[in-house]
């Protein structure tokens, strides 16, 4: 209770000191659903509906786009995750196929993680929702079918799963998003919560009665920000609150559609239906103020 008033105290006290807005440069062309940017500033979009993933420079210019419906590799259905962070990898995770596909930073196929059909319940998963790679080498699959968070290890393994069934305060009902963050801890949106696991998937605690409506998530190696139908948060690696204000104030759009969000090279990245907005970090905004 302590924990949830500080919490409640400290979003109040930035939404009154930090009321700027930080509207930025939008790409109307540049639509999808998920999107991540790697550490070269290179921008990598999801389309649900079109079965793609595209790769587009900085300065919004589309470099290759690929996909389709379909279960070949290099075809999706209906992806709805992606991590591209490193500059290196890029993990999808294509719901509908069941599977993690994996390209280099051109959009060349490399492998595909599949477990379903494994005949050990705690070595499968199902509709991924989501994908993160820890800076540890480890990937954290949201595990649409089954509700929990999945745990592979370099040799393309499931080493454990956590928040599933029996998980206790840390059973997630409705996990969509997984990121790594500060301290190596997993951070999954499940519902209008956002629930907080150390690295080997022990719950730690949720943030609960803040957030409102759907909800956009980025966590990195010092920071998590997640943005829901009318705010944006920005919460250091202490997870205490450093910045908080209205998406229209920061981006000149309501948080009910934002789609997807990312932060790198000091610019925060929005997706929306209508395209892209790029905004400067809100978060070094307010340290800098």
């Amino acid at each position: 209770m302590n924990r949830l008033f500080n919490f409640l105290f400290a979003c109040l006290t930035a939404l009154l000191l930090h009321p700027v807005a930080l509207h930025g440069q939008a790409f109307s062309g540049l639509a999808g659903d998920r999107l991540d940017v790697d550490i070269n500033g290179n921008i990598y979009v999801l389309n649900r509906e079109r079965n793609s993933l595209s790769l587009w420079t900085k300065d919004g210019v589309r470099v290759r786009e690929m996909g389709g419906s379909g279960w070949e590799n290099n075809q999706f259905d209906r992806p709805s995750g992606i991590w591209a962070r490193n500059g290196i990898d890029v993990f999808v995770a294509d719901y509908g196929n069941h599977r993690i596909q994996r390209f280099d930073r051109n959009l060349n196929y490399i492998s595909t993680l599949f477990t379903r059909d494994d005949p050990d319940p705690d070595k499968r998963f199902g509709y991924p929702e989501d994908v993160s790679l820890s800076r540890l080498g480890y990937l954290f699959i949201c595990d649409g079918e089954n509700g929990r968070i999945a745990k592979v290890n370099q040799f393309a393994q499931i080493e454990r799963t956590f928040g599933g069934f029996g998980a206790g305060e840390g059973r997630l009902l409705s996990p969509t998003h997984v990121a790594c963050g500060p301290k190596d801890h997993v951070f999954v949106i499940d519902g209008e919560r956002l629930v907080v696991f150390d690295n080997f998937g022990n719950y730690l605690h949720a943030v609960e009665g803040v957030f409102h409506g759907r909800l956009a998530l980025f966590a990195g190696e010092s920071r998590v920000t997640v943005v829901d139908s009318s705010t944006i948060f920005c919460l250091d690696g202490d997870e205490r609150v450093v910045y908080s204000a209205s998406t229209t104030s920061v981006c000149g759009v309501s948080g009910r559609d934002i789609d997807a969000i990312a932060v790198a090279r000091d610019s925060m990245f929005v997706l929306t239906g209508q395209g892209m907005i790029v905004v400067p970090d809100p978060a070094i905004h307010a340290r800098d103020r």
